[in-house]
């Protein structure tokens, strides 16, 4: 900045104040004064808002304010416009007597809340970010949710819109390190964007690109939870433009129904007249208290981080084994993802509680991370694998939409007519369904694999030795192998 004539470093001052008399005598004698300057204090820069380093031992606002260490200065020259929403109006006392205490009895509203205060708690436990998918029929409370939640960290603005490629997605993750991005409105991305852009939020890593040398730009980082909204789920997003949702990215943003409480997503109305009123008098309390609870937060945790550490474990250990008495879950890796990750929901609003920032009754945000759990269980079936699922479904909707025109009896009769395009034979409560027809049902997905998951759902009569699939009857010509279903799978799900 003191090449040439320090035109650049003088515009920096006076832009915060500085008076500099005219001339180029002060001019020269103000360059020479820095230049030569020599102070005994040292800071360390941080280029990045959240946590400022892995040590985690300084926390960076967006608004500039440093928690924790006081030798931390953030400089970045290109500070995310969204980070400027990240400040503060009235005080903690504000936010919890009249936001806080409105959540008092609704569920999701709890469940939201906790989230927002745990984005800081990830770095510090070695954990990854993720988030939960508010889906619901407009105009049911979905944004209002989400609104109270953002008021932990900042004014109402710091609620982001889906509306945006996953490109321009990144400057906003990065705006929201360590804290929480609310995104409204799903249905606004692309449907091509919308899978990646649930990936890159997650992971944490935005795109690596190139400077103008052509050497590597470092990546903007960030690790924090999501709260997004939509009237339908990021798979049905995805399948807009002919997309196949993994089950990674369900995991990754967890699926809860948001309007289908007592009153759309609220459940206690605290003497408001209906579900608009109450949402009414939410949007009231959060433009006015905001930006408060966080920060303090952060404070609480840093002054007590071994106590506080401990006790995250702790209540995510007893949230794992509750859910898994309560909901008799499976080792299954996805649903131990998804009950981890809202585990440490409820140790954030615990923590948060016990910090003495929300108000609410012990084991409350324990009580709503375990709701939402079992609401995100119930929209995906159980707890068993997305994958097996997907796998049965596949095979019974194949088999439903065409078992009588393209499966040839293995006992011929007098009124046989001929079959096109045949994928396989029937025989009584069995279908042999040959290997082509098997990897035109499973296309997209690993047949194999699929095979594997009917069996487990004892659908499927696997083969000698290692073959999934089996010899087709004698009657057949060359008996070429077929996966031998048996046709109970077409009543499967309707339970």
């Amino acid at each position: 900045m003191f090449a040439g004539d320090g035109a650049e470093v003088r515009a920096g001052l006076l832009d915060m104040g500085l008076n500099l008399a005219s001339g180029t005598a002060s001019r020269h004698a103000l360059s020479d004064l820095l230049q030569r300057w020599q102070p005994s204090d040292r800071a360390f820069t941080a280029d990045r808002l959240g946590w400022a380093d892995e040590a985690c031992a300084a926390f960076v606002c967006g608004d500039g304010r440093v928690i924790g260490a006081d030798d931390v200065v953030y400089q970045h020259e290109n500070t995310p416009a969204a980070a400027a929403e990240m400040k503060m109006a009235g005080r903690l006392e504000g936010w919890r007597d009249t936001v806080a205490a409105l959540c008092a009895g609704n569920p999701l509203m709890v469940a939201t809340v906790s989230l927002a205060f745990a984005g800081p708690l990830l770095e510090p436990h070695g954990l990854d970010g993720g988030g939960v998918h508010l889906r619901g029929a407009s105009s049911r409370g979905k944004s209002t949710v989400q609104r109270v939640a953002v008021s932990v960290w900042g004014s109402p603005r710091f609620l982001h819109s889906w509306r945006a490629t996953a490109n321009g997605l990144e400057g906003v993750a990065a705006a929201c390190n360590a804290s929480l991005l609310a995104l409204d409105e799903l249905g606004e991305i692309s449907g091509r964007e919308a899978g990646a852009a649930a990936y890159m939020l997650a992971n944490g890593t935005g795109k690596a690109r190139a400077n103008r040398s052509g050497a590597a730009r470092a990546s903007m980082r960030w690790r924090k939870v999501v709260l997004s909204s939509g009237e339908i789920t990021l798979a049905d997003k995805i399948a807009e433009m002919g997309g196949k949702a993994a089950a990674g990215q369900a995991v990754r943003l967890l699926d809860v129904a948001a309007d289908g409480r007592a009153h759309g997503a609220f459940d206690e109305l605290h003497g408001a007249l209906d579900g608009a009123a109450f949402a009414d008098r939410l949007r009231e309390a959060t433009a006015t208290n905001y930006g408060t609870a966080g920060p303090i937060f952060v404070a609480a945790f840093l002054e007590q981080r071994e106590a506080a550490t401990m006790t995250v474990r702790g209540a995510i250990e007893l949230f794992r084994a509750m859910a898994a008495e309560r909901f008799d879950l499976s080792d299954e890796g996805q649903t131990a993802r998804a009950t981890a990750r809202l585990g440490l929901v409820a140790a954030a609003g615990e923590l948060a509680t016990t910090f003495g920032l929300t108000g609410w009754a012990p084991s409350a945000a324990r009580d709503a991370a375990l709701e939402v759990l079992g609401g995100w269980l119930d929209g995906r079936g159980g707890s068993d694998p997305a994958e097996a699922r997907e796998a049965v479904e596949r095979v019974r909707a194949f088999l439903v939409a065409h078992g009588d025109a393209r499966f040839e009896p293995v006992m011929k009769g007098n009124d046989d007519r001929p079959v096109s395009n045949r994928a396989g034979w029937r025989d009584g409560d069995t279908f042999f369904i040959g290997a082509d027809a098997w990897r035109e049902i499973h296309k997209g997905a690993d047949p194999s694999r699929a095979a594997r998951h009917l069996q487990d759902a004892g659908f499927l009569t696997p083969g000698e030795g290692n073959n999934m699939a089996k010899k087709a009857p004698r009657s057949i010509k060359d008996r070429p192998r077929a996966y031998v279903v048996a046709a109970k799978i077409m009543g499967a799900g309707n339970e």
